[in-house]
């Protein structure tokens, strides 16, 4: 296998990551091949195993990518908004995130089964490190006011959980798609969250 310098294994990394999104976003995870990513990249299939364990893996990296992206974005809307009560802030943030999936095919056509096959194929650091992320994401509403009354780490499981049952709804495209999504997040925001101001 040939070595690379950094800047190299900079313009490779993203190559993959261009690549990957297209092909997952076209195919699907499971249909997606190492053998196209990588002839769609142009490196050797062992060096694309020097950059990634598995296609898995090159995917959970390309939707932390898109998800931080989001989360910048919505630095803006929270500023926009941060005139809302703690638990409304919140809904409002998960709701956003939803209808800025439109920009994000590959995040948009995930569900259960894309959330299942990836803890079947990924070892739980790469899960774990997903998760810290959305956590320190949280943690950032703190700075809106937003405080979880349940601690950030389930906070963010339960939204992650919730995340996958809306993105199961997305196959829905009527108004009860809304209804629903927004009944289920006040349900669980009030468990969760205190309109109280600190």
């Amino acid at each position: 296998m040939p070595k690379f310098s950094d800047n190299e294994k900079d313009m490779i990394r993203q190559k993959l990551k261009q690549e990957g999104e297209r092909l997952f976003t076209a195919y699907g995870i499971k249909k997606a091949t190492v053998d196209e990513i990588v002839q769609a990249t142009g490196i050797a299939k062992g060096s694309f195993y020097s950059f990634y364990s598995n296609k898995e893996h090159l995917y959970m990296d390309i939707a932390a990518d898109l998800q931080l992206k989001m989360w910048r974005e919505m630095d803006e809307f929270l500023n926009k908004n941060q005139a809302l009560p703690p638990r409304e802030i919140c809904k409002q943030c998960f709701l956003w995130m939803f209808r800025e999936l439109e920009r994000y095919p590959m995040l948009k056509q995930a569900d259960s089964e894309t959330v299942e096959y990836l803890y079947r194929k990924l070892p739980p650091e790469v899960i774990e490190a997903h998760t810290q992320d959305d956590s320190l994401e949280l943690n950032r509403l703190q700075e809106y006011g937003v405080h979880f009354s349940c601690g950030v780490e389930i906070a963010t499981k339960t939204l992650q959980t919730l995340a996958v049952s809306f993105l199961n709804l997305q196959q829905d495209d009527t108004d009860d798609r809304q209804i629903v999504m927004e009944l289920i997040l006040d349900g669980v925001l009030k468990e969760m969250i205190s309109d109280e101001c600190d």
